[in-house]
């Protein structure tokens, strides 16, 4: 059976179709979507891109296999989490979408927080964090700054919630998905009606939000006009799908106990799943309600997102990024980039500025600039993952996944900072492998999920890289300089 796997990320949207019974991605298709930036740290995107860039994908990806899309029996959706998509009562579009990564609403987080007491009350009352980006922040912006947008709103939606609407014509969300929007209790597994009143005084937003739809409930056929949009049959099912950083931990086999995934895309994450989640779990750790247990996941803003600001800077390609990183030492001879260009999530710096740190006559290279930005993002992740380790165990297999997990040089970085072995999957395709999966077991209760990951998602041991004794002394050293550089540079403990 065929399965379809759409994965609606920030800088485009893949399609993947997969063959259950050959165990193989069959084919594939992109599409880019553009993004509105600026300095004040907006980004935003137009919600109808994100369609057309849909159907540019999925017919990529049946032209690429010469596949007859009545065959896909089913599809789901995973999408970038924490925008804001808003709706009125006809189901249009009325703003372009608040990304995650947009920090302009910074200070509306800060009202809400303190409305609710502090971080850790917060963390009380739903379980897990409430970072920047998360959705919150993007409504109490509108609810303060565009009353006339806000007025009109009749449903909140999350960018693949929106997807979901369009294939299905259905108002719905799932549990990972709404854990990352800041009014979601992931212990008790609802929506937090004094969160929800913190965020919007005017009682509004408990009237717009989706109902939450396990994942083991199919969310209906595909609609008519999708069907004929994408070349699919009305009778193609839809799954309910969710976050990216989910559905790319299970594309990546880290719903599988013992499995950690480190995902280098334009953020960078990396995800433990657990049964259970302890009190007392740091502030800069977001929980995720999944598969009636937790992914608790730390993210940063800046993982190659900075490393593309820094190889447009030097005119290099993707390519030549990695032979600079080659070139160099591990430790950029001295050479420290601090990559928040964006501001930051983690540490939470949504104002922050990027610099580059100890320059000389010497070291002032192009090599030493690129590899230490590829260190620092990795510097930054191995400090979330330590905070991690103080609240979930250890894992047996770390996984990395992701564009700079496609680079030799970024995995050995990984391996020698983090002081353990690298995996890297024969087929890497995140996300999008992840929700054709979950299509694949909204069909077939046969076997769980995690069944399925161990089941479909081999590992290339050609591309596995270890940990080289004498650089992870090398990079001890270096990792305690940075964190005492940025607890410098922006005032924050490390």
């Amino acid at each position: 059976m065929y399965f379809l796997g759409i994965d609606c990320g920030t800088q485009g949207t893949k399609a993947v179709i997969f063959d259950s019974e050959k165990g193989t991605v069959l084919s594939k298709g992109y599409a880019k979507h553009d993004i509105i930036a600026d300095d004040r740290g907006v980004r935003e995107q137009n919600a109808l891109w994100w369609i057309d860039a849909l159907k540019g994908a999925v017919r990529k990806a049946l032209v690429q296999g010469n596949i007859d899309g009545k065959k896909i029996a089913a599809c789901a959706v995973s999408g970038q989490q924490h925008g804001l998509v808003l709706l009125n009562k006809n189901g249009d579009v009325i703003r372009n979408v608040k990304l995650w990564n947009d920090t302009s609403t910074a200070s509306f987080n800060d009202k809400i927080i303190d409305e609710i007491g502090s971080a850790d009350a917060v963390r009380a009352e739903i379980g897990t964090s409430f970072p920047v980006g998360f959705t919150a922040s993007k409504i109490r912006y509108v609810c303060e700054q565009e009353p006339d947008i806000w007025g009109q709103t009749a449903h909140v939606l999350l960018p693949h919630d929106y997807i979901n609407y369009y294939l299905t014509g259905k108002y719905a969300t799932e549990s990972s998905e709404a854990s990352g929007t800041g009014y979601y209790d992931v212990v008790h597994k609802c929506y937090s009606e004094r969160m929800m009143n913190a965020v919007d005084p005017t009682g509004k937003l408990v009237r717009c939000i989706p109902p939450v739809i396990p994942w083991d409930v199919p969310l209906g056929k595909i609609t008519a006009r999708a069907a004929s949009d994408l070349g699919l049959s009305m009778d193609t099912i839809v799954a309910v799908g969710g976050g990216d950083n989910t559905m790319g931990a299970v594309g990546t086999s880290a719903v599988v106990p013992g499995h950690c995934t480190m995902s280098l895309g334009t953020s960078g994450t990396v995800c433990l799943f657990s049964p259970t989640v302890k009190t007392g779990t740091d502030n800069l750790i977001q929980v995720y309600d999944v598969l009636n247990s937790y992914l608790a996941t730390v993210c940063t803003l800046n993982a190659t997102s900075a490393a593309n600001i820094v190889q447009d800077l030097f005119n290099v390609s993707v390519k030549e990024f990695d032979e600079y990183i080659d070139k160099a030492h591990p430790g950029s001879e001295g050479v420290f980039v601090l990559q928040y260009f964006n501001g930051e999530r983690m540490p939470p710096l949504p104002h922050a500025r990027g610099h580059i740190k100890h320059l000389t006559m010497q070291n002032c290279r192009a090599e030493n600039i690129i590899r230490a930005t590829a260190e620092s993002v990795i510097y930054t992740l191995r400090w979330g993952y330590d905070k991690l380790l103080k609240s979930f165990p250890a894992p047996e297999k770390f996984i990395i996944t992701g564009g700079g997990g496609n680079s030799a040089p970024w995995r050995q970085i990984v391996a020698d900072v983090f002081d353990m072995p690298v995996h890297v999957m024969k087929s890497d395709e995140g996300g999008a492998f992840g929700a054709a999966l979950q299509a694949l077991h909204i069909l077939d209760k046969s076997k769980t999920l995690s069944t399925f990951c161990e089941q479909y998602i081999a590992f290339d041991d050609a591309k596995k890289v270890f940990p080289r004794a004498d650089v992870v002394e090398k990079y001890k050293d270096c990792f305690a300089e940075f964190k005492e550089l940025v607890s410098s540079e922006y005032s924050i403990a490390m």
